[in-house]
């Protein structure tokens, strides 16, 4: 080892180069990693040492060793460590959570300590693990719910239960009348209790009644615009799921959107929680249209982020009743004219939206945007009075930002926003977009709009291919070369417009093989997911080309992996003999480590059992296994059950788990965006 140099006195930088270029990660022994994990609390090659111990727990029989060396770095005096540590085994909790057992077990012994250091940065190291995988705690819930008997232990284990109620609701179900029993005692902070309650009850309707209520009074009480977002999320998603409960959560929420902010600026509380009116909307348009009237008197409200999201809110309402949302379309045509150019951008995504659910207004609304596109829009004094109303500037004297959008910045931002509007308008009323036509294959050519206009293009593609026909040779060209979100996008184009016409398909499928082995996994996964789309519509394609798609089952990116799987899917139903080499490929991917991937396993192992019978009793095997696992996500339990229903409907009497429990575990994944 080399001598200490007045740089790095304690020779700490040195030593881990050393250990970083010298320690083999398949053969490290429990010294090398020991003396890595300290050298995270010294002054100098903290990076080196960090890069080391990673690519060391690449390896399985180093993960789990590596995460146990970590533990007391979890809960060390300096927050800068602890930090380190816990990004490293937060990448660990995402890749292999097994490896983490041990570690999480020593952390939950520290709930009860008297060690408040020790008890705080080991709750604090749960919670963040448990957000990136909530799985590392499922098998202790019922430790948890046992503690809240605990006085010392209760708040910690109220907040652990609430980290993971999105993902284990029903597991956490048993201790609901304990919870809502603590949430009348005022001798308590229970502050944490809303959100487990709250997504228990979408899978618990027993217990809706006293939930609202609770819910309802802690939305009254809260002080803080947080604890207000996460109540009226709660209340929101309940709306959702049980109709019935839909007036009153309306009501309270559009109060609070409508109450005097007082002293509550920049008022973020009212904006978001108007916001989940639009995802009530969409799914249960007669409880939010009556209060329409309300709704447009926000849009002259004094705060930029309550008018944005009454914009967004008839936009999204507009999806399902476009015609309660007509009279309103010149109260959202002049919002354009607000200071805030976010609010310019949301307007445009409205009436998208509106346009693209209404063909009476679709022409006038493309005549709009078509005016803002070609027009210059931005105005002169910029951000407006929003921003000296919350102190966003020194207005006594201050010096430019060099990162502050340009109006240039804002004016290609505005014309991405109308390309995409344009999009969703086409795959609706491609009609009313032939004035713009040439203006949307003009864009191609534009660096900084080619992506946009391309996944536009696409869109009108699909159902009226003839009028993007001239665009197709351009699609090609982005697609062999450039930035790899030009060659997503026109990816994307061609898979959607080569199912629309079977004489681009023919075009285009081997430009789309050969992205398969892209250096991006975004253009891979689109290839795939192009090839899987025009496979739906020509059997010949998904047996010419599914053997080239599976390499993607073990590419090191989950979209790419994910990607691959409804591709596959869609190629099996299409071609029996596809179906029957990739079913044990779907079924593996129905475990994979990364859980976004797994609900794409599921839609393809459904398609599956759906269009080849003689793989429909393999396909419901291998998803009711899954459903009734204990250790999977609600998120992917929903996905499954929709595929079981799915499967239900053609071949009923393979499905074994009832109609009401699926559709009780679909209907309790509620998401209040609207796409």
């Amino acid at each position: 080892m080399t001598d200490d140099t007045p740089d790095d006195p304690d020779g700490e930088a040195q030593r881990a180069q050393e250990l970083r270029e010298t320690v083999d990660p398949t053969t490290a022994t429990d010294d090398e990693i020991e003396a890595l994990c300290a050298l995270l609390d010294g002054r100098r090659g903290r990076s080196d040492a960090h890069a080391a111990l990673s690519k060391i727990s690449s390896h399985p029989n180093c993960t789990r060793r590596v995460a146990v060396a970590l533990q007391p770095y979890l809960v060390h005096e300096t927050r800068r460590t602890r930090d380190e540590a816990l990004d490293m085994l937060t990448w660990t909790a995402r890749t292999d959570p097994d490896a983490l057992d041990t570690t999480v077990e020593w952390l939950l012994e520290h709930l009860d300590t008297e060690d408040e250091h020790m008890r705080d940065t080991s709750v604090t190291a749960l919670r963040k693990l448990a957000e990136a995988e909530a799985v590392l705690l499922r098998s202790h819930v019922d430790d948890l719910i046992g503690s809240l008997d605990d006085d010392a232990v209760r708040a910690n284990a109220i907040s652990l239960l609430s980290t993971i109620s999105h993902a284990y609701p029903e597991a956490i179900a048993p201790a609901r009348d304990e919870l809502v029993a603590l949430s009348a005692d005022e001798t308590i902070d229970a502050s944490a209790i809303p959100s487990p309650l709250g997504t228990v009850a979408l899978v618990r309707p027993d217990i809706i009644d006293p939930v609202v209520e609770m819910l309802r009074e802690e939305l009254a009480a809260a002080e803080r615009d947080q604890a207000r977002i996460g109540i009226g999320s709660a209340l929101g998603r309940i709306a959702v799921a049980y109709p019935e409960a839909a007036p009153m959560v309306v009501e309270e929420l559009l109060t609070l959107a409508e109450t005097d902010p007082d002293d509550r600026s920049p008022d973020i509380d009212r904006s978001v929680v108007l916001s989940f009116l639009g995802g009530i909307g969409a799914a249960h348009p007669e409880t939010v249209v009556p209060e329409l009237d309300r709704l447009r008197a926000l849009l002259d409200d004094d705060n930029r982020l309550v008018r944005s999201s009454a914009v967004e809110t008839l936009g999204n309402i507009a999806t399902v009743r476009p015609a309660a949302v007509r009279p309103a379309i010149d109260d959202i045509v002049a919002r354009f004219d607000d200071t805030s150019e976010d609010l310019q951008f949301d307007v445009v995504t409205a009436l998208g939206k509106i346009a693209a659910a209404d063909p009476e207004i679709a022409p006038r609304v493309v005549a709009k945007l078509h005016e803002w596109f070609e027009g210059d829009t931005a105005e002169d004094e910029a951000v407006g009075s929003d921003a000296t109303e919350y102190g966003l500037f020194d207005l006594t004297g201050s010096v430019e930002d060099e990162n502050a959008e340009t109006h240039d910045d804002f004016e290609w931002r505005l014309q991405e926003d109308i390309i995409r509007a344009y999009g969703r308008i086409g795959a609706a009323t491609p009609d009313a977009l032939d004035p713009v036509m040439d203006e949307i294959r003009a864009c191609l050519a534009d660096e900084d709009l080619s992506a946009e206009a391309a996944a536009a293009l696409g869109e009108i593609g699909g159902v009226r291919p003839e009028a993007v026909a001239p665009a197709v040779e351009d699609l090609r060209e982005l697609l062999a070369e450039g930035p790899y979100w030009n060659r997503k996008a026109a990816a994307s184009a061609l898979g959607t417009i080569g199912a629309a016409d079977p004489e681009v398909a023919e075009l285009v499928v081997d430009d789309l093989q050969r992205r398969l082995a892209d250096s991006n996994y975004r253009v891979r996964a689109a290839a795939a997911e192009a090839l899987g789309t025009i496979a739906t519509v020509d059997s010949d394609v998904a047996a010419r080309v599914s053997e080239e798609v599976q390499p993607l089952l073990d590419d090191d990116e989950w979209k790419a992996r994910a990607a691959a799987l409804e591709a596959l899917g869609q190629m099996g139903a299409a071609d029996r003999d596809t179906a029957e080499r990739v079913v044990d490929d779907l079924q593996t991917g129905l475990r994979d480590t990364d859980s976004d991937v797994r609900p794409s396993a599921a839609n393809a192992l459904a398609a599956i059992g759906v269009a080849q019978p003689a793989l429909t009793v393999t396909a419901v095997e291998a998803l009711e296994s899954r459903f009734e696992c204990d250790e999977e996500y609600l998120f992917v339990r929903s996905t499954i059950a929709e595929g079981l229903q799915t499967l239900t409907a053609t071949h009923s009497d393979a499905v074994t788990v009832s109609d009401a429990e699926l559709q009780r575990v679909a209907d309790a994944d509620v998401d209040l965006v609207v796409e």
